[in-house]
């Protein structure tokens, strides 16, 4: 990292006061001003927050103010309460325009860290529409709790809570580590990364625009919560199954969940001549299963799908035991070390005697699912890989219910895919489609990622190139997606896809097959982040290829 100039915090005093209030207020305009109104910038006058800062100064004798100066100058601020539970919350960070998004924030966060080691957890409250800051401390390792609070409601403005567990200086050290060593090359190409921020479509792309349907928006969000807090790891998806099945009853009562705990919903038959198409999206999530209970009242579990073993130390998780109980991953003795996915350790307060009636091998452990809107129609969840696409499928159906249309439609919500897909191999095979479209998550670009690899929130679903793929069908979706200006992007893969596309390809007599994928960022973390905005696209895509699809034998649907 280049030299920052003298960084240092000073607390503030009487005196400051009149300062302190000057830089929030200039701060906070920065930071908020694009979703607050004019009646409540008024509010953010200096005099005013000087006073009440003073207030509030004399009146919480746990509560400090700082000034954050650099070379002399005062370039923000920050508060901080320390609470007799041994927490601690920080009330307020907010640096000048000038100084946001090189590192100077970083650095003072860092410096709270570990002034405040010996505290057991930072919690703070971050403003909903504030998409900056929420990147910011989640990268830094805070945990969003679900809790919210109104802030203002004239403006429908609420806070949420986000949480960094002790200890403090271990954290500090960690995220400095990562960050120093990764800073430059960062900033070397996060210029040319953003000047290709453009969707991987072609130019008809730019002229798509998005879909307002603020009802069905809403009904995305409440299939998606019901979805991704059902608890479900390959070979144990009764619940998210369960789920899905009672909302797929709005259309169609033609559902069974098969042996291998796969959802089929017939919804419409195929007229003659015309191709069955089959929609696919996975309905496990990823998880792990107990092991054994040793002698020291720990629970030993291995992994059930790809785990990212760096996520897991700390992590809050629920054993599915003789009931349901809660957890934490014990972290490695060496701080330098990942957990072994295949011998995770977890602390449940219970001992030996008493968890050995609760736990048994092969029990069920998920990660504890929050879930969280975000601003900007952004939804973050736990197994929301691959359960948004789920929800993309089902606003397919909710688009096309009660329309006629020129194929048959059945919906297979498969399972085990995280572990091979086998559900979408044998369910396949059952239901023996002439074409499906496939749709999972893929990744979404992230400052540390590579721009060429990987698509862009609220760009569209990504449509799929790959040698497994049916050429006409990708065709057809690419030139739907032109004439109905239906964002979309593109998404390149060599040889197989990695996704159930590649099992449905290869079931029976062979299937042709398409795929539009969901941009998704974290993938495999607790905290996953989708965009309803993208689920509304590919589900449009869908509709419309369920409207003009692909002809068997080379015949043109009529339209």
């Amino acid at each position: 990292m280049d030299r920052m100039g003298t960084l240092k915090t000073i607390p503030v005093t009487d005196e400051l006061f009149p300062l302190l209030g000057k830089v929030y207020a200039q701060a906070w305009r920065g930071a908020n001003s694009s979703f607050s109104t004019p009646a409540h910038l008024k509010k953010q006058t200096a005099e005013k927050k000087a006073e009440r800062f003073k207030k509030q100064y004399k009146r919480e004798k746990n509560l400090n103010f700082y000034l954050i100066d650099l070379d002399d100058e005062p370039i923000g601020m920050y508060s901080i309460s320390r609470y007799p539970d041994g927490s601690g919350e920080l009330r307020k960070l907010y640096l000048l325009p000038a100084y946001c998004g090189k590192g100077y924030g970083m650095e003072v966060l860092l410096q709270i860290l570990w002034e405040n080691r010996e505290l057991e957890k930072l919690f703070l409250w971050v403003l909903g529409p504030n998409e900056r800051a929420i990147r910011f401390y989640s990268k830094c390792g805070f945990v969003a709790t679900g809790e919210k609070q109104e802030v203002d409601s004239s403006i429908d403005l609420f806070e949420y809570k986000m949480v960094l567990e002790g200890p403090l200086d271990v954290k500090a050290a960690v995220i400095r580590s990562l960050l120093r060593k990764s800073r430059k090359e960062h900033e070397a190409v996060l210029p040319s990364m953003l000047s290709q921020r453009e969707p991987l479509s072609d130019e008809k792309a730019e002229e798509a625009v998005p879909f307002a349907d603020k009802e069905l928006e809403e009904k995305i969000a409440d299939w998606l919560k019901t979805l991704c807090l059902s608890d479900g790891i390959p070979g144990e998806e009764d619940a998210p199954c369960a789920a899905a099945a009672g909302i797929l009853r709005n259309y169609t009562e033609d559902i069974e969940i098969n042996t291998g705990r796969s959802v089929i919903a017939r919804v419409q038959k195929a007229p003659a001549g015309a191709p069955e198409v089959l929609l696919d999206a996975h309905i496990d999530e990823i998880g792990m299963m107990v092991k054994k209970v040793d002698e020291n009242g720990f629970v030993h579990a291995v992994r059930n799908g790809g785990i990212d073993a760096r996520l897991l130390a700390g992590q809050e998780v629920v054993i599915h035991g003789a009931r349901r109980l809660s957890g934490v991953v014990v972290p490695p003795s060496d701080p330098e070390k990942l957990v072994d996915v295949n011998d995770v350790v977890i602390d449940t307060g219970y001992g030996k005697d008493e968890l050995e009636t609760l736990v048994s091998p092969g029990d069920m452990v998920t990660s504890r699912g929050v879930f969280l809107r975000l601003s900007d129609g952004k939804i973050s969840c736990k197994a929301l890989d691959d359960r948004s696409c789920m929800a993309a499928i089902l606003t397919a159906l909710e688009l096309t219910h009660g329309e006629t249309l020129p194929c048959g439609v059945t919906v297979l919500f498969s399972s085990q895919e995280e572990i091979g897909g086998h559900g979408a191999a044998t369910s396949s095979f059952a239901v023996c489609p002439d074409q499906a479209l496939v749709s999972d998550v893929s990744f979404a670009w992230t400052p540390d990622a590579d721009r060429n690899e990987c698509g862009l929130m609220d760009k569209g679903g990504m449509i799929g190139f790959a040698p497994i793929l049916d050429k006409e069908m990708t065709a057809r979706l690419k030139t739907l997606a032109a004439e109905k200006n239906i964002p979309s992007q593109y998404e390149v893969m060599s040889g197989s896809t990695g996704t159930n596309a590649d099992n449905i390809f290869r079931s029976g007599k062979g299937v042709r097959t398409a795929m539009i994928s969901l941009p998704q960022k974290y993938m495999h973390t607790p905290v996953e982040i989708v965009s309803i905005a993208d689920i509304l696209s590919v589900g449009r895509l869908m509709a419309e290829y369920l409207r003009h699809p692909v002809m068997e034998h080379g015949e043109e649907e009529k339209a």
